[in-house]
């Protein structure tokens, strides 16, 4: 089994399971069939990973076996189609709640942009499109999961509800292997952003100013088209800015236990290894495998920056899993996983505790 946890940019969160069918007996699967599919630990509990429509199955021999292919999105032809759609002084929510109700989708929006207003929006473009204009607008990130489309801000750590996920914090024994790579590709300290005035002239520049201390350049990233208002200006200029903040630094890591409280859109800090290493990340993609052979195996890979990283965490490098007190993070001990300490953050804990909150985009099963 394979699960695929994609946060934003129209990705789709996947499955892929290969079944053994030696002896013919397993009834077969049927394409839009519906999967409730959880992972965890005997124990300790089990993450609900989603809800995963099947849209191809292939039966192959020898040996004999069924292999199920799923996406937790319904309707995905549809959020190809092209559309036109014109919206005027409406807001984000009223906007995403009118293009997705033909096609049967439910919005769950981030108070910080459900509210933002669109003064005027032409978008000959389909559903999926729209949605990743507005991701870059607002540097938000959506999930289109089980019939809904959930926006959130990327920085800060929120849900839909405005619920504060606890960030988690790896340590060198966290990881089976580990890679970051640092770039110079994201070193702009302002963005600037030229609008139309109410009378339709061109005005010179709203800008975002970097987050990044120290940067050695005062270059300036100048957006190429007119925003047609004042404010989406400003919330496009903060939004590359923020985008450029982050892309200078990469994570791609192995968890050395797999971890099924690992998701999408997840903060994570990496404390204590060594400076160029330890740092804050936002995970962008997470892979969940298993193997009948070898058991549970969590990969993922992320952006790094300032951007990602609650300010009550700072510059934290003490090892002491003691002087982590704050309830805004959660670490696992050598050989443990998040779903063992998520209920009293802040510890390092022996016991199990089963319950997490809802994870951004993760429809809740119907138990």
């Amino acid at each position: 089994m394979v699960v695929e946890l994609m946060a934003g940019g129209g990705a789709q969160d996947s499955l892929t399971i290969t079944l053994d069918d030696r002896d013919f007996k397993i009834a077969s699967p049927q394409v839009k069939d519906r999967l409730d599919v959880s992972l965890g630990y005997t124990g300790i509990g089990v993450a609900f990973m989603g809800s995963f429509e099947i849209n191809k199955v292939v039966y192959s021999f020898p040996p004999r076996s069924i292999t199920v292919f799923g996406t937790t999105a319904s309707s995905l032809n549809e959020l190809k189609t092209q559309r036109i759609r014109n919206f005027t002084d409406k807001t984000v929510e009223e906007v995403l709640a009118e293009a997705g109700r033909p096609l049967g989708f439910k919005v769950d929006i981030h108070p910080q942009i459900a509210g933002e207003k669109l003064p005027k929006l032409d978008s000959n473009t389909s559903l999926g499109s729209l949605i990743g204009r507005l991701e870059s607008s607002f540097d938000a990130v959506a999930k289109i999961s089980d019939g809904r489309i959930s926006i959130v801000p990327r920085a800060g750590g929120k849900s839909t509800s405005n619920f504060a996920q606890p960030t988690y914090i790896l340590r060198d024994y966290s990881f089976a292997d580990l890679e970051v790579t640092k770039e110079s590709r994201g070193e702009y300290a302002k963005v600037v952003a030229d609008y139309l005035d109410e009378n339709g002239n061109r005005t010179p520049g709203e800008a975002a100013v970097s987050a990044i201390t120290g940067l050695d350049t005062s270059a300036i990233f100048k957006l190429p088209n007119l925003m047609p208002s004042k404010e989406e200006a400003e919330a496009k200029a903060k939004s590359v800015m923020a985008q450029l903040d982050r892309s200078g630094d990469r994570i791609a890591a192995t968890l050395a236990a797999g971890d099924p409280w690992v998701r999408d859109l997840q903060r994570i800090v990496v404390s204590g290894i060594r400076p160029g290493v330890d740092g804050s990340y936002t995970l962008d993609a997470v892979r969940h495998s298993y193997e009948k052979s070898s058991g549970l195996r969590t990969t993922f890979s992320g952006q790094g920056g300032v951007n990602g990283l609650a300010s009550e965490f700072g510059s934290l490098t003490n090892t002491d899993a003691g002087a982590i007190s704050n309830n805004a993070f959660v670490q696992a001990g050598p050989g443990q996983v998040f779903g063992e300490v998520l209920g009293p953050a802040g510890t390092v804990l022996p016991g199990s505790n089963t319950s997490t909150p809802r994870l951004i985009g993760a429809p809740i099963p119907n138990q």
